[in-house]
């Protein structure tokens, strides 16, 4: 999320990014976490952040993006940016998750979703969590399509994307999401469905490019952030006008 946030500082804009509660350093305790747990840290930081600042606009990306949805139905956001939002996976086993929970322990995440190693931003994302791995060797690929999780973690994953989906209707902010043409994991048509239940019409971009939309070497990089520094200047003249009327 860095880059997107580097260009709304460029134009004025204070940015803070929320590590999630078992992310990052913490990886080794995230199964500690529900995401009523990733929720409330994000509650934090934006009522912090509405305290010395005004308008305050919410960015989410993928699972940030449902976890920004629930913040836009719970409290007051003045714009509200969503990229690739989560909701759910496209895929039978997503569907039946619990009832596989009581019975297995673990899922493997890259067999819901095609790997295609040659493809440039499969091999960057997997090398940012991963740095030189020989993603060239049919043995690592194998070792990386058999990855396991527990089905703990997808578990809460789901309820978060199935909480967002049902507080959609409560969006009221202005709102504008992008998504990616070529998506595997959250796809276009999962995403119209979601923005068409917000109360008030979103802007809606569809990008060429897959899931790693805030990169900035993705292809959609360009409009991602031309259009996203435009709606955040929309969002800041609405409370100007609106100051303005309140002084006269």
């Amino acid at each position: 999320m860095r880059p997107l946030a580097l260009q709304l500082e460029e134009t004025g804009w204070t940015t803070r990014g929320v590590l999630l509660p078992g992310f990052g350093p913490q990886i080794e305790k995230l199964l500690d976490y529900t995401y009523q747990d990733w929720l409330a840290e994000a509650e934090a930081a934006l009522s912090e952040l509405r305290k010395q600042h005004h308008p305050v606009m919410v960015v989410g990306y993928s699972l940030g993006g449902a976890l920004a949805i629930l913040l836009a139905a719970r409290h007051m956001v003045d714009g509200l940016v969503l990229l690739a939002p989560f909701w759910k996976v496209d895929h039978l086993l997503w569907s039946l998750l619990p009832i596989l929970k009581p019975v297995f322990r673990h899922i493997r995440p890259f067999r819901l979703v095609k790997l295609d190693f040659s493809d440039h931003e499969v091999r960057a994302g997997i090398h940012s969590f991963l740095p030189g791995t020989d993603l060239d060797d049919p043995v690592v690929q194998q070792q990386i399509r058999d990855f396991r999780l527990p089905l703990k973690l997808f578990s809460q994953i789901r309820s978060a994307g199935q909480h967002a989906y049902r507080s959609a209707p409560l969006i009221s902010a202005p709102a504008l999401v992008f998504q990616g043409r070529e998506d595997d994991l959250v796809k276009p048509a999962l995403t119209r469905s979601l923005v068409n239940r917000f109360a008030t019409s979103p802007t809606y971009v569809e990008v060429p490019g897959k899931h790693d939309l805030p990169v900035q070497n993705a292809i959609g990089w360009s409009t991602i952030r031309e259009r996203l520094l435009r709606f955040a200047d929309s969002v800041t003249q609405v409370e100007m006008t609106a100051r303005n009327r309140a002084r006269s």
